[in-house]
């Protein structure tokens, strides 16, 4: 703040005197609290006055106040001026120690955490410490406290871990802090807790969490009836285990109802991984342009860009079915990758032979795929495949191709995405005799306006020789519009849509078995209006349709129109949905055979349901409501009730309900009106077992044995001693030694691992690195004797002329390299001191000046040390010196 205070004398004699400025916490006057003034008979005078606001200054409105006295401190005058400061509300979440070690199963564990005020006003805070691995217990603890501005506080937990998680290798404590009475989130954290031991077996906790979530170890059992008369049952799950070399992972599904004489057993297989090869036998699922499914066998091998992968399918979905071996029909594939890597930039060819018994014939595909990118806007994706079918039933080879392309790009301010995709009418793939074409168009028109444009064509018109097929189905359909984006929360949608239909396998109008061809033509306007409310409780979706449509043998236009909308608040969503007029054909179909009378076609649904978790998430419910009427089903009322429940991590219980009522009584679409009640209930159980990381590579141990090397040799020999409860690091996980001074690390992957240095009870170890790459693997550590290097921090400052600070003595980081290489690091204590054990050896100590507190330096960050064995070594005191005040002195003319 740059202030001018003006001072004019108006009598007749000279006055002498002095301002006096006073100045709220956290503002300072760097033109001095006391200023001396003289001013001569009509004088006028200007003092410029310089005040600086600190971090710490309060958030609102501070008034600084400056006095006018005479040489006999009488105050004269008295003037006021008001600093308006902006709420910061910074604040700042960090761990004392991001891993903490369980020495004693028997003692309780701590975990701290600071809290740093950055902001202007003080804070009200909450931690929430959580422990997953207490699910199905108490496992949220609040901590509270008010954190004074620029102050840091210090929040604690201590508990007793559980025997849940006393056997578990590591767990992790999340914390979270949240400021104010609305608790809003600032940070969150994770801590790990380590349970030191002499014997391990690794884990990789980041698969184990991926773990999860894909492939968990878990069966679950059910048990579900479908009306009065049907029931069945089920068993499913998946479980891994780790091998020496590689791991094994089995997947299984069975099922047997009441009306079947066999069990059904589907997505069951064993399969083996090693490094990136794959071996599964059982069921197997090959997605291509010919779909295959049943039981056989596929091998993968890969290297880092490529892969070549075969398979043999019995086509029989169920793996213990009593037909004889490929009585279903078989089928072989292969499919190789180049640049398999690149997901965007790869070649692919594959082939395909299918022994088709229903359709009583031999088809042969091959087909290659080229991915491409040609810059940062331009991408595509082509397709070809060749077939060739042998027809049984009339000796004939019938020969016929497949083109696919795909492409994503820009012209000018317009983004660019199509799908084309073209296939002979006796194609034997899943897309046979179509022709689709897919091409879509964005832009944006100004900040909140886009544009956009799509067009769909699908032409499809499949044949077989075995089978009789005339069938013809087209389909077409353009969409353009304008989105107008967040206004007042609301996204606004206004669009066009000509959509053009035919096809010949509809039902005739008189209700026989003759099919008729249909077209249809419509034209229709879209408006879709999607609202979010400030708070994001509550959203709606309201999209409304219509317009008009021409059909064959029609000769007025027939209306259209289709409401839709949804609302939802927290755990309640509700929808409703009317139509008017027939949207494709198929409706108009079923429309035109009610034979009492003439009458467009029309639907009504509505559902409400509501999803949210209690008793402390341990259950869980999804329930609903539903009511629907149209020509088809006629008054259709639902409802279904989903729960789950959680007594403990490793169980789950869950019940699924519904029921629906199909009343046809009034209804004239089918010949016999009925109606009819269907209630299903499934209750089913699921056990967790402890999940662990699956790794496909080789597996080794490593034994190590740690000593005292008194004489400095390395080498076990007279005179050393064995190191037990000595702590030793292996990558990120903490080990201590046996009373035998041994530590053992089993099922290790083949790689390289650190062994790090680290000091204890006066001994050191070197860190070096070991290279796992056979089964057994044995190291010794030797311990030498190490020095003790002590420091301290001292503050140096004139008090009157500084800018304000706040001395701080914990904390403050120090670097410790030796060589330019870096060693460890080691913070103050609350009396600025630090002490550490290291090898004998010269040292450089750094202070880490980004840890000084505010307007402060030191002038020697850098200093040289050297610690000798079994001596303390005392580093001269690190000056830390404080920023002086600058006065910037205003000069004015009379």
């Amino acid at each position: 703040m740059d202030l001018v205070a003006t001072l004019e004398n108006n009598d007749n004699q000279a006055f002498e005197g002095h301002l006096n400025i006073k100045t709220p916490d956290g503002f300072q006057s760097v033109s001095g609290t006391h200023i001396d003034v003289q001013l001569a008979p009509g004088q006028r005078r200007f003092v410029p006055v310089k005040i600086m606001y600190r971090a710490k200054a309060e958030a609102g409105t501070s008034l600084v106040e400056i006095d006018l006295l005479d040489k006999n401190n009488n105050v004269l005058q008295t003037d006021t001026i008001g600093q308006t400061i902006k709420v910061n509300n910074s604040m700042r979440l960090s761990a004392r120690s991001p891993m903490v070690f369980i020495n004693n199963a028997n003692d309780s564990l701590t975990i701290e955490v600071a809290v740093s005020n950055l902001g202007n006003q003080n804070q009200d805070v909450s931690v929430v410490f959580s422990i997953p691995g207490l699910t199905g217990e108490r496992n949220f603890f609040e901590k509270k406290g008010i954190v004074p501005i620029q102050k840091d506080s210090l929040f604690s937990f201590t508990f007793m871990p559980s025997q849940a998680l006393l056997n578990r290798h590591q767990f992790t404590i999340n914390v979270a802090a949240m400021r104010g009475t609305d608790k809003e989130l600032f940070g969150n954290l994770n801590i790990t807790a380590q349970n030191i031991s002499s014997s391990r077996r690794f884990q990789d906790l980041e698969a184990t969490r991926q773990s999860q979530y894909h492939r968990r170890n878990s069966v679950t059992g059910s048990y579900r009836t479908l009306g009065n008369n049907n029931s069945a049952y089920q068993f499913f799950g998946s479980g891994g285990v780790n091998l020496p070399a590689g791991y094994l992972f089995a997947n299984g599904n069975i099922y047997k109802s009441n009306h079947a004489d066999e069990a059904i057993v589907s997505n069951t297989y064993l399969e083996y991984h090693l490094d990136k090869h794959q071996l599964k036998i059982g069921n197997i699922h090959q997605s291509s342009e010919i779909s295959l499914f049943g039981r056989g066998a596929e091998l993968s091998i890969a290297d880092e860009d490529n892969s070549l992968q075969v398979g043999f399918v019995d086509q029989n979905f169920n793996l213990i079915a009593q037909d004889a071996f490929m009585k279903r029909g078989h089928a072989f594939f292969a499919k190789g990758i180049l640049g398999a890597s690149n997901p965007k930039n790869f070649v692919m060819g594959n082939y395909i032979f299918k022994e088709d018994v229903m359709e009583q014939a031999k088809h042969h595909v091959v087909g290659i795929e080229r991915a491409k990118i040609f810059n940062k806007e331009w991408s595509m994706t082509a397709k070809m495949h060749a077939g060739l079918s042998h027809y049984h039933t009339k000796n004939k080879n019938e020969p016929s191709v497949a083109l696919e392309t795909r492409y994503m790009g820009e012209i000018g301010d317009w983004k660019l995405s199509g799908n084309y995709y073209y296939s002979t009418n006796y194609f034997p793939g899943n897309r046979r005799g179509m022709l689709q074409i897919q091409q879509s168009a964005f832009t944006k028109i100004s900040a909140k306006h886009t544009a956009y444009a799509n067009f769909n064509l699908f032409d499809f018109s499949p044949k077989s020789h075995t089978y009789v097929s005339q069938m013809k189905s087209k389909n077409l359909r353009f969409e353009a519009g304008v989105n107008f984006l967040n206004t007042n929360n609301t996204t606004l949608r206004l669009g066009y849509l000509h959509q053009a239909e035919s096809g010949n396998s509809f039902g005739d109008f008189s209700g026989t078995s003759r099919l008729i061809s249909l077209d249809m033509s419509a034209h229709r306007l879209n408006q879709n209006i999607n609202w979010l409310s400030p708070n994001n409780k509550h959203s709606v979706l309201l999209t409304l349709e219509e317009g008009f449509s021409k059909i064959s043998g029609q000769k007025k236009l027939l209306p259209q129109l289709k409401l839709t909308s949804n609302y939802s608040f927290k755990w309640l969503n509700s929808s409703f949905t009317y139509q008017y007029g027939s949207f494709y054909l198929s409706e108009y179909s079923m429309s035109q055979r009610r034979t009492n009378e003439e009458e467009e076609f029309q639907r009504l649904a509505f559902t409400l349901s509501i999803n949210n978790q209690f008793f402390k998430n341990k259950l869980s419910l999804n329930s609903g409501i539903g009511f629907t009427k149209d020509f088809t089903v006629g008054q259709t009322p639902s409802a279904f009730i989903n729960a789950q429940y959680f007594p403990h991590p490793q169980y789950r219980i869950y019940v699924n309900s519904s029921w629906y009522r199909y009343d046809m009584q009034n209804n004239n679409y089918f010949p016999a009106a009925f109606s009819n009640n269907t209630f299903v209930v499934e209750v089913g159980l699921t056990v967790n077992f402890k999940g662990q990381a699956l790794s496909s590579g080789k597996k080794g141990k490593l034994t190590a044995f740690v000593y005292l090397d008194k004489n400095a040799n390395n080498i076990f020999d007279e005179g050393d001693e064995v190191a037990s409860d000595y702590l030793i690091t292996i990558n990120k996980t903490t080990f201590k030694t046996d009373s035998n001074g041994m530590i053992s690390y089993q099922s290790l992957p083949y790689e390289s691992y650190q062994i790090k240095p680290t000091a204890q009870k006066g001994w050191f170890t070197s860190g070096f690195t070991y290279e796992v790459n056979k089964y057994q693997n044995e190291i010794e550590i030797p311990l030498h004797q190490s020095g003790t290097l002590y420091g301290k921090i001292h503050y140096d400052y004139d008090p009157v002329t500084v800018l304000d600070f706040e001395p701080k003595y914990r904390g403050l980081i120090f670097n410790i390299h030796r060589n330019g290489r870096f060693i460890q690091r080691v913070s103050t204590n609350d009396a600025g001191e630090f002490v550490l054990f290291l090898p004998q050896g010269d040292y450089q100590v750094s202070l880490v000046e980004s840890s000084l507190p505010t307007n402060t330096y030191c002038s020697e960050l850098v200093k040289d040390i050297s610690v000798k064995s079994g001596q303390i070594a005392k580093i001269s005191p690190f000056v830390i010196e404080v920023k002086e005040r600058k006065i910037n002195i205003k000069k004015f003319g009379s």
